[in-house]
């Protein structure tokens, strides 16, 4: 595949990659909605460009845990619980990737990030630890899965929604967000490529390029996290959310 694209258009690629991977390592999510497309701007299908950028997306989530070390998780019960969601959808998900055209989801989720926006600002999601109810609980392990599933299939920054649902039904700051979620993206991502493995779709040179470049950008944006704190961390979040939605609802 990098004997078909020019130096110009590989050098494009590795600098969206690494910058995509500071910001995903920074904010917990949001990458896909730059490397997904320009892949698929490059000449993969969607199946391909999805099934690529799980490698990337697994370099990201194993550095950002590097660069998070020391960041408190919630209980080491829900972080569980959440990696065993991750394997769950992991195993389920190249079947449904093969099959992938999603035009319609990604119109309608551009619109259900937007519409969230305001109300990430308005209740100040995500800059603090919160309480939430038994019933809230419940409802954020349903969501959860719905968004693990998405994310899953495809791809394009729909990990946002993890982060999310984190955040406002389970009531974890944003850099306890980002390091749980993380945990389970080394579940889910890992499964997933060795479910798509020995089925073509990955695109093995660009692969290769995007695991050095997320591994390195990953943990630069992780770092960057930790020192800045969770304000930041969500407002850089909250302009990612806007710039995915408007990549799904255009691309």
């Amino acid at each position: 595949m990098l004997t078909d694209l020019s130096p110009a258009q590989i050098a494009i690629y590795i600098f969206a990659s690494f910058g995509a991977a500071v910001l995903a390592g920074l904010s917990g999510g949001g990458g896909g909605f730059v490397t997904t497309p320009l892949l698929i701007f490059l000449g993969l299908s969607p199946a391909q460009a999805v099934a690529t950028t799980k490698l990337s997306g697994l370099s990201i989530a194993v550095t950002s845990i590097s660069g998070m070390r020391g960041v408190p998780k919630r209980s080491k019960k829900q972080l569980v619980s959440i990696m065993a969601m991750g394997l769950v959808i992991g195993l389920l998900a190249p079947l449904a990737i093969t099959r992938l055209d999603g035009d319609l989801y990604q119109d309608i989720l551009g619109v259900i990030l937007l519409a969230m926006i305001p109300i990430l600002i308005i209740k100040k999601v995500g800059r603090a630890e919160g309480k939430p109810t038994p019933v809230k609980t419940v409802l954020g392990y349903v969501l959860l899965t719905f968004s693990f599933g998405l994310q899953a299939v495809f791809s394009g920054g729909l990990g946002t929604l993890v982060n999310i649902v984190l955040m406002a039904f389970l009531g974890m700051s944003a850099l306890e967000a980002n390091v749980t979620k993380r945990y389970s993206q080394v579940i889910l991502n890992a499964v997933i490529v060795a479910g798509v493995l020995f089925s073509n779709l990955i695109v093995w040179p660009i692969a290769l390029l995007s695991i050095a470049t997320g591994g390195l950008g990953g943990y630069i944006g992780s770092k960057l996290a930790v020192k800045r704190g969770n304000s930041f961390v969500m407002a850089v979040f909250i302009v990612l959310m806007f710039v995915s939605a408007l990549a799904l609802l255009f691309s």
